[in-house]
């Protein structure tokens, strides 16, 4: 396994810049249908993008972004989700064309969470989102090694035949759409740029692969075994209803988040997590407390309750 970033919590340092950070940036409310998201291309002097979450796990730190319709620039990444509801390209193209003002420089990154449906089978669905110039996909309810190999190969391009690639296999046909134009590169810088990191360490595209049952946690160790996983972002409610708990806060269910953290750390895979919170000085502790335990990608959202 090509593993994302260095082991264990992050030094008190790193904790409280970040949450400095934190506090300038969380002005958010979670609208699980995500469309209003800061972005902005890379300007022509730059070497293609910059994805802020895979920057900010190259150093070692922590990345936070949120599902959210918030402009704010200071964010690492925004999820664009699709996964409840019929899936809509044009209005993830509609959210990318919203991102592209300003004078070129690259703010949060742009995710989308795919539909549950899309899970067995998602290159259809993954090919027209990475055709449109996302950074990376998030794939929902991630059980098996098989499930996970096929969400990667999903986002790599496929290899001219007879070319022996790395595993697992490309099955993205390249017809890049809009993407080189929304990055700010040619096709071919492009196509040399869109590959998944850390498999490929100048790779600019992230699979964040959902951990979101027992049978998922259960068979963790065997899904990481898949090269090309850049991060694992937890689900805890799903995971509360999984094992028949009627919220995310269960001791049964950090238990079982404790663990997927444990073996996330003994695999150097960065791990994410979504805080809920009411205010943003309880958004600032629950950070801090993920922060110390070793999270490294987090999704930050006050809610009005």
């Amino acid at each position: 396994m090509v593993s994302g970033g260095g082991s264990g919590a992050f030094p008190a340092s790193s904790v409280n810049e970040t949450m400095r950070y934190m506090r300038r940036t969380l002005v958010v409310t979670l609208l699980v249908t995500a469309m209003d998201v800061a972005f902005e291309p890379a300007s022509a002097q730059e070497v293609g993008p910059v994805n802020r979450i895979i920057d900010r796990l190259q150093q070692d730190r922590p990345a936070i972004g949120t599902f959210t319709r918030s402009t704010n620039p200071d964010l690492d990444f925004v999820v664009i989700d699709t996964q409840y509801g019929e899936f809509d390209i044009g209005a993830v193209e509609l959210a990318l064309a919203r991102m592209q003002t300003g004078n070129g420089v690259a703010t949060a990154a742009p995710i989308v969470r795919i539909p549950y449906e899309a899970r067995e089978s998602p290159q259809a669905v993954v090919g027209q989102v990475l055709d449109a110039g996302v950074f990376g996909v998030m794939f929902p309810d991630i059980e098996t090694k098989e499930q996970a190999a096929t969400a990667v190969s999903s986002m790599r391009f496929m290899e001219p035949a007879g070319a022996q690639g790395e595993t697992p296999p490309g099955l993205r046909e390249f017809v890049p759409g809009s993407a080189p134009e929304f990055w700010g590169l040619g096709d071919r810088e492009y196509e040399s740029r869109a590959d998944v990191w850390p498999l490929d360490q100048s790779g600019a595209l992230i699979a964040m692969l959902q951990i979101e049952s027992l049978t998922a946690v259960d068979h963790l160790d065997d899904i990481l075994d898949v090269p090309g996983i850049g991060a694992i972002f937890l689900g805890p409610t799903d995971l509360a209803e999984s094992i028949g708990e009627t919220g995310p806060n269960a001791p049964r269910v950090e238990a079982l988040v404790q663990r997927v953290l444990g073996v996330c750390l003994e695999r150097n895979v960065p791990c994410g997590y979504p805080i809920v919170a009411r205010t943003p000085e309880d958004a600032d502790r629950e950070t801090a407390r993920r922060l110390n335990e070793g999270f490294k990608v987090l999704a930050v959202m006050t809610v009005a309750r």
